[in-house]
């Protein structure tokens, strides 16, 4: 059932069902809802259910409908928490008021009407008394007494934390139990978070029903003397403290006394917790200081403990979503490669990272041509991998019967410009193989030259012929031919091969790689690719890999 929690100017707070489709709102008895308000009319507005959810209505009210803070003309839809003033009522649809914390600067300096303790100075355990005594020494009743209900309170406080909580509940749950064993009226439970780190309101907590509808009101002197003396404070009656009568703040929040308890895990404060009380029949005493910072000091440990946790969870939740995007990538990537008569195909990716922006493809084209992608995307992880399976995607859809091997270059720029940051690029090359005659023209958007070594020892490099896609938009392309004759050899490859850097900080470098396919042109493709990657790790010292490495060889038999 929907509600409406409706927050007069003078008088105690209520609560009003919605049971009817249509509920009217007004001074006079006969509404559905009667607000004994001066400023309402008779008949102030009208409140309806609709298949989507509710609507208000001014029904010609003198003073208006207010939704958020906004006068109203025509039908209006209500959201849970949206505020409704009639007059000078306050209504919240399907919602409670939230108590809003207010920073307010507080008294310039603390005097002798606080009690200031270290935390340290609380927790520490009482020395031990060795000396031999002739006399008995006489028992303080009410010392043990007051011990007894410390530990008996953080016994019980322990028990009710020893299971693990999402956050949010756990914070929820310490506030609960700091309500029943510490007398207050209010409390608010702030963590620090953010760079530079704030304190956040996270849990309030309104025991006495006559303050629900007040915002609290905390001293940032206050806050900061907690936070850097690491120290547990208790203003005692500070209405009838002349210091604070200059503080109009505090005033108005009728706070009799209040309590300031940093959250200290035993290494650093996380947050703070502040309660205060209005009555002054029963004041905050010093015993409710120390057992208030016991209980914080749990609460704090255990805050920290549930951080680890959660830490822990969303770590193997991202692992987990993690291997699914690079099983994903991994399916964009040839299965295996294409079985041709008169040439070897291989490609293999090896990234740095679960995902990278790496990508080879091998795309069958009419006529007996093939297709051969490689590309480099700038960066490592999940953008890069993002924009890469963007880059298949269009590749695929440009190429077709007749299609343009340097206006397909062209679009892709565009597109990868228009669909990526500023500072992203990608290197491409796309060589179309005529299976047949070993013909093949290509283009290289900036991507490392390809090598070609000819079955007699020579070497050929296929240059650029534009920039990298995305860097300017508009950007035309060259287009350049090689064949391969028989026992060619053409190896395309990705930066992460040539920069892999040993212990020296020395790259693999080209120089390198030409060298080791001049010695290996007899072997099979596989081959020659498996000494390629040994040599990588062996250079680098089996150190892990800086960046993706990405290898396409095609070699022409016979």
């Amino acid at each position: 059932m929907v509600s409406l929690y409706v927050y007069p100017k003078t008088g105690e707070p209520f609560t009003c069902v919605l049971e009817r489709d249509r509920t009217s709102v007004g001074r006079t008895l006969e509404n559905d809802l009667s607000l004994p308000d001066q400023f309402c009319s008779s008949r102030h507005a009208l409140i309806a259910a609709t298949d989507e959810g509710y609507v208000i209505r001014d029904l010609g009210s003198k003073n208006g409908v207010f939704v958020n803070g906004k006068k109203i003309q025509l039908e209006t839809e209500l959201k849970k928490g949206d505020e409704v003033l009639l007059g000078s009522t306050r209504i919240i649809f399907d919602q409670e008021a939230a108590t809003r914390i207010e920073m307010v600067e507080g008294p310039p300096g603390l005097g002798e009407y606080n009690t200031i303790i270290g935390v340290r100075d609380i927790l520490k355990k009482p020395a031990v008394e060795t000396a031999t005594r002739t006399q008995p020494q006489a028992v303080d009743l009410e010392r043990l007494r007051r011990e007894q209900k410390f530990l008996s309170v953080l016994n019980e406080v322990s028990q009710a934390l020893i299971y693990h909580l999402p956050l949010d509940q756990l914070l929820d749950h310490i506030m609960d139990l700091i309500s029943q064993n510490i007398p207050m009226d209010r409390g608010v439970l702030m963590l620090r978070e953010g760079d530079p780190a704030q304190l956040i309101p996270k849990v309030v907590r309104i025991v006495s029903p006559g303050l629900k509808n007040q915002n609290i009101q905390v001293s940032r002197t206050i806050l900061n003397t907690a936070m850097a003396r690491n120290s547990s404070i208790l203003l005692s009656d500070v209405q009838s403290d002349s210091q604070f009568k200059e503080q109009a703040s505090v005033v108005r929040s009728n706070v009799r006394t209040a309590m300031c308890v940093p959250l200290w895990n035993n290494q650093e404060i996380i947050g703070i917790v502040y309660a205060d009380r209005a009555s002054p029949v029963n004041p905050f005493t010093e015993d409710d200081l120390k057992l208030l910072t016991l209980l914080a000091n749990v609460a704090a440990v255990k805050i920290e403990n549930a951080r680890l946790i959660e830490q822990a969870l969303e770590k193997c939740r991202m692992e987990r979503e993690m291997a699914v995007a690079a099983q994903i990538q991994r399916n964009l990537l040839p299965r295996e490669a294409p079985r041709l008569e008169k040439f070897d195909v291989c490609g293999a990716n090896k990234g740095c990272f679960q995902i990278g922006g790496d990508y080879y493809d091998f795309i069958p084209l009419e006529s007996g041509r093939l297709g051969i992608a490689i590309a480099d995307v700038s960066g490592c992880g999940v953008g890069p991998a993002l924009l890469m399976a963007s880059l298949r995607a269009s590749l695929r859809a440009e190429v077709g019967p007749r299609h343009d091997l340097t206006g397909m270059a062209a679009r892709l720029n565009d597109f990868v410009h228009q669909s990526s940051e500023s500072h992203t690029y990608i290197t491409f090359f796309f060589g179309e193989l005529d299976t047949e005659t070993g013909e093949m023209t290509f283009v290289n958007a900036g991507h490392n030259p390809p090598i070609v070594l000819d079955g007699k020892g020579g070497l050929q490099r296929l240059e650029s012929t534009g920039f990298c896609l995305g860097m300017f938009p508009g950007v035309a392309y060259g287009a350049g031919s090689v064949r391969l004759g028989p026992g060619a050899l053409l190896c395309l490859y990705t930066d992460g091969i040539t920069e892999g850097r040993s212990v020296g900080n020395e790259e693999y470098g080209e120089d390198r790689l030409q060298a080791l396919l001049k010695e290996n042109m007899g072997l099979a493709v596989p081959g020659i690719m498996e000494k390629i990657f040994a040599e990588v790790r062996s250079h680098t010292s089996c150190a892990d890999p800086s960046d993706d490495m990405t290898l396409v060889l095609v070699k022409r038999v016979g």
